[in-house]
């Protein structure tokens, strides 16, 4: 009883260690991608509009929040870009070296985290980041309201509720003429597992066709 104890706590204190080992890494890369991210969108956006902002605090704050956004998304993008890559390389490298101490951290674990993690962000930056990114700097807040930030976050909320609803109909409809499931009242019930991967992959479509187009 004793020993089979024993390797029960090991086994539970080596899955807590891969556990802890990997939210590291990830953190790493993150930070990683985001100053790399950070570099690239501090060498490319506009000086005027520091100019432009810096007699209003609330468009000064707006600004501010809609460039870490933004730097996210592109870290994001990166480390999506960087996947695949990534993958086999770490595949590679492990069947090259099988025994090495080195590189037993490159378990299919650490790459099936990555690409969850990956993933998850992506539909984050796709439709929530990036909408309220530009929904943001343009609101002004409702008219009759006390201007402020709080204002346009309300405003900023208002609008993207009311064209997040009209896309997942929009979504469910497209979904239920191609025959990907048949349009029900409780439609809304599938939204995680039908319809926002639906809606990613028409998404990442267009976006391949933008591409191929220039």
């Amino acid at each position: 009883m004793d020993e089979e104890e024993e390797e029960v706590t090991d086994l539970k204190l080596q899955l807590f260690h891969n556990t802890v080992r990997e939210h590291i890494i990830f953190l790493l890369l993150i930070i990683l991608l985001y100053f790399s991210s950070y570099v690239v969108v501090s060498r490319f956006r506009r000086r005027d509009r520091d100019d432009l902002y810096s007699n209003d605090e609330d468009e000064v704050l707006v600004y501010r929040i809609s460039f870490w956004l933004c730097t996210f998304t592109l870290a994001v993008a990166e480390g999506a870009a960087m996947l695949l890559p990534v993958s086999i390389a770490s595949n590679e490298v492990l069947l090259l070296y099988p025994n090495s101490y080195y590189v037993k951290w490159l378990n299919s674990s650490l790459i099936q985290g990555l690409w969850n993690h990956v993933f998850l962000f992506s539909n984050l930056s796709l439709f929530i980041f990036l909408p309220f990114v530009y929904l943001f700097s343009e609101s002004t807040g409702f008219v009759g309201h006390k201007k402020g930030i709080l204002a346009r976050v309300y405003e900023t909320f208002t609008v993207f509720m009311l064209m997040a609803i009209i896309v997942l109909v929009l979504t469910a409809v497209l979904s239920a003429v191609f025959g990907i499931e048949k349009f029900q009242f409780f439609w809304f019930l599938n939204l995680g597992s039908v319809h926002l991967p639906f809606l990613y992959s028409c998404v990442s479509f267009l976006g391949v066709m933008l591409m191929l187009s220039k």
